[in-house]
């Protein structure tokens, strides 16, 4: 979406005193323009300002309304996807004085768009599921900032000579992509010229692990018969790893480290940084409290059946979160 009117400042809704973050830090935003205030320039992406989440969640109590959900006995469910978060994150990190200024903002915004719902469908009749899709490290810059070992991982330096020298001899482009961790192969087209894409995987791999900040490296292989219940981190690339993605070789780094030098915050490795997000239930049948059992992202969708007393209809991933339920 583009601004149609721009010349809206987003500046901090408390005083600066009341932020523990600096705000001028040059590893932010690419080095560019990242203090207070931020100004909405003519036909530039609304979604970098935090009035995108406000927007969106306008649109789906316009939504209710014109659909009538809520107002019988059959449970109706909204998705609201919150995306400004994400990137203000991506921009300027977790340890930024604008991510906490826009959980802020978040945090007004949600409970001005639940108390609408409650007005519109009554008090009692709202199951609220929180949650986020991932977390995120924080930029090497920041965490040496604070006395932490952390680093970036230059697997470049690794890939591009046994690959440009393989692309060269077969005459095809070898690396399709790798980040975050992943290595990404044309293995068709190796294959089809004649390398064992394996044994080219395996190689690769032994090439990166003894790179400072590589904790291990997995390939296609390695993880098809990997233990997933003793390694949090396999486990993790195992259900990342659709049938259809063409990646060979996946590195798993130390807490706090980066592949390559990417110019923003990232995410994606296996680690809690990145994997660890919030999971919010509120509403009839939910009990308060604060629960430590191992909890998932995919657990919300039995458990939410479960609370409008809904069967599903064939396998689903999660368990029903039953010790958060009345």
């Amino acid at each position: 979406a583009r601004a149609k009117r721009p010349g809206l400042v987003w500046n901090l809704l408390r005083a600066p005193s009341r932020y523990g973050e600096p705000d001028s830090v040059v590893w932010e935003r690419r080095g560019r323009a990242f203090t207070f205030p931020y100004t909405l320039a003519a036909d530039s992406l609304i979604y970098t300002m935090p009035w995108m989440d406000s927007l969106t969640l306008a649109l789906a109590l316009e939504g209710v309304a014109r659909l009538g959900l809520g107002r019988s006995d059959v449970p109706d469910v909204v998705s609201v996807s919150l995306s400004t978060l994400d990137n203000v994150g991506h921009d300027f990190g977790p340890d930024s004085r604008e991510v906490h200024d826009m959980m802020l903002r978040l945090d007004r915004y949600l409970g001005a768009f639940l108390a609408a719902l409650e007005r519109r469908i009554g008090r009692g009749r709202v199951v609220l599921a929180l949650t986020g899709d991932h977390g995120v490290t924080a930029r090497p810059e920041a965490s040496w900032a604070r006395g932490e070992q952390a680093g970036f991982v230059v697997v470049d330096s690794i890939l591009r000579p046994v690959l440009d020298t393989l692309s060269a001899r077969a005459g095809v482009r070898a690396l399709l992509y790798r980040e975050v961790g992943m290595v990404a192969l044309d293995r068709a087209r190796l294959a089809g010229r004649g390398v064992n894409v394996d044994s080219l995987a395996a190689d690769l791999a032994a090439r990166i692990r003894v790179l400072p900040g590589v904790v291990r490296v997995d390939t296609r292989a390695s993880l098809a018969g990997a233990d997933t219940t003793s390694h949090p981190a396999v486990r993790r690339w195992v259900r990342m790893l659709a049938p259809d993605t063409p990646g060979e070789g996946f590195i798993t780094l130390a807490p706090l480290y980066y592949v390559g030098r990417p110019r923003n915050f990232t995410h994606g490795q296996p680690s809690d940084d990145d994997a660890h997000v919030p999971l919010i239930l509120m509403g009839p049948g939910v009990r308060p409290g604060v629960y430590g059992a191992k909890a998932a992202v995919v657990d919300l969708g039995p458990t939410l059946a479960a609370v409008v007393g809904v069967t599903p209809t064939e396998p689903v991933d999660g368990r029903v979160l039953r010790e958060a339920l009345r």
